[in-house]
């Protein structure tokens, strides 16, 4: 869905859908007590924030389990820091726009204010799913590395976008509403969702999770036919035509595909083959369909199996690699390429490097190829080591005139690749091997500084990118420079800035100015 129709969806629903009238009493019934026992350092006492009452017990320490007096509610005593803890919980609203069902899903945020020792609370909507349409989260969840969604609060408005995630999005407390009233007059008002959750009971779906399957016509049309299993890929099977288009095998496999009630994965393997054989289901149970769409491609899947290669996602990349320089029929047939599939795949890397054609048999496929690919390898180091030497030389003869000195200090870029490794070494930063690449490509410019008494020595490392000093530092990332050492670098800038306009009107000296005879242009 293009995100100006989302946009125009969404906005249709924040017009219809206004919050139900005990909307916060449910907000209250369902927001989960929350306590600390905190230690109050100007009373010495410590404050209970379920009865807040204060008591005294001076053996009690941060991070002890203590039972309140008053209320005899156990909880962690915390310090001054109190104030940064907080709890969330979700919560669930389901609503109707028109026959469209909208599931929204909202997260309480219970926190204590700096200097406030009761709770506070914050209710605001991250999550939308509208099934048979989709899920939407707000601008307000951010999702970290392990898929895990935070929710920031103090949003005014949210803007919306379609959510691609597989996480249980309704297994929190639901504000009651009538399930039979909420399906009337939909797609889902006679589907079998009770006889699916019953059926399927141990994936623990609640009732709107299967709102989101039953809100395709092919998930009653799946249940009626008995293939219960792919009722969980309504979506995916949601075509119309005939069942050939639907399932993409022919309508003869439908008794074999009821009487082994068949997995998407299952369908999928029989799309590929084309045959109802159960043996197929054993052989390739746990092997990706994708590896093996691109063996059947290829027509080599028999012999890569009758190979003894392990079928993984290492494996299988290196062949991919392969099949780019050669035919995997050919492959399979040379059985040291297929026991060094790694090194195999780097000889043929390197032998495109270096720019060597190969077409005869024992190029290759060659007998000795650990041999030939440990020759290939040194010869590529040594020609790239030549050429980034090279580079980086050329580099410094570029900017060998911007190279500048007083009676205490000089400055000069860096004039080979070993020097900036140098200069990492001494200064115990990165310019050695971060900024080899970008200075060498022209991309920026780096300038070593040296007291004229041991020029050998590092002393300050400079960057200059887009007319300034972007980075200057000291040994081990100091930037503590005294007003002497800032002075000679400013007297560097301008003496650089003197060069470039010297060289501009150098330029413009050589132009020649041709006059033309406007009288013979005429004639």
């Amino acid at each position: 869905m293009k995100q100006e129709k989302i946009d125009e969806l969404m906005l249709k629903i924040d017009k219809k859908c206004k919050l139900p009238k005990y909307w916060e009493q449910f907000i209250k019934e369902n927001f989960k007590s929350h306590h600390l026992i905190i230690k109050d350092k100007e009373k010495k006492k410590l404050y209970c924030s379920n009865c807040n009452r204060y008591f005294a017990d001076k053996t009690v320490k941060v991070r002890d389990y203590v039972e309140c007096p008053h209320c005899h509610k156990m909880s962690c005593v915390y310090g001054i820091n109190y104030y940064r803890k907080s709890f969330e919980q979700s919560v669930v609203l389901v609503q109707r726009v028109d026959k469209q069902i909208v599931i929204r899903i909202f997260e309480i945020y219970s926190y204590f204010k700096e200097g406030k020792k009761r709770i506070k609370r914050s209710c605001i909507e991250y999550a939308r799913i509208l099934p048979g349409i989709g899920r939407f989260i707000g601008n307000n969840v951010w999702i970290n590395m392990f898929g895990v969604l935070n929710v920031y609060h103090g949003y005014k408005k949210l803007s919306w976008t379609a959510y691609k995630g597989h996480k249980f999005l309704t297994d929190h407390p639901t504000y009651p509403y009538d399930k039979k009233r909420l399906v009337k007059g939909t797609i889902m008002e006679y589907a079998p969702i009770s006889e699916f959750m019953d059926r399927f009971s141990y994936y623990r779906y609640n009732y709107l999770d299967v709102l989101e399957l039953a809100a395709y016509g092919s998930f009653e049309l799946l249940w009626n036919m008995k293939l219960y299993n792919l009722c969980f890929y309504s979506k995916a099977l949601n075509k119309k035509g005939s069942f050939l288009k639907r399932f993409g095998v022919p309508k003869s496999f439908l008794k074999f595909m009821q009487d082994n009630d068949i997995s998407y994965k299952e369908l999928m393997l029989l799309q590929l083959f084309q045959k109802d054989d159960k043996k197929l289901f054993q052989k390739y149970r746990y092997t990706n369909i994708n590896y093996l769409r691109f063996f059947i491609k290829n027509n080599v899947l028999d012999d890569f199996l009758n190979s003894g290669i392990e079928l993984n996602y290492t494996n299988m990349h290196l062949i991919k690699d392969i099949s780019k320089y050669v035919s995997l029929k050919k492959l399979m047939q040379y059985k040291k390429g297929l026991q060094n599939l790694n090194i195999y795949k780097d000889y043929l890397e390197m032998a495109k490097k270096l720019s060597y054609n190969y077409k005869s048999k024992k190029d290759l496929f060659p007998r000795n190829l650990i041999a030939r690919h440990d020759k290939m390898q040194t010869k590529i180091k040594i020609e790239e080591d030549m050429n980034t030497q090279f580079k980086a030389y050329l580099r410094y003869l570029e900017l060998s005139k911007y190279t500048y000195s007083d009676d205490k200090y000089i400055i000069f870029p860096a004039p080979s690749i070993d020097s900036m490794k140098d200069e990492g070494k001494q200064q115990g930063n990165c310019v050695g091997y971060m900024y080899l690449e970008p200075y060498i490509n022209g991309e920026t410019e780096i300038f070593f500084a040296r007291k004229l008494k041991d020029v050998t020595k590092s002393f300050i490392t400079l960057e200059y990118k887009n007319n300034r000093v972007v980075q200057k530092e000291l040994p081990h990332y100091d930037r503590n420079f005294t007003a002497e050492q800032n002075a000679f670098i400013d007297n560097w800038i301008n003496f650089r800035q003197f060069i470039d306009k010297k060289e501009i009107y150098k330029i413009r000296d050589n132009l020649k100015v041709v006059q033309y005879d406007l009288k013979k242009i005429v004639a």
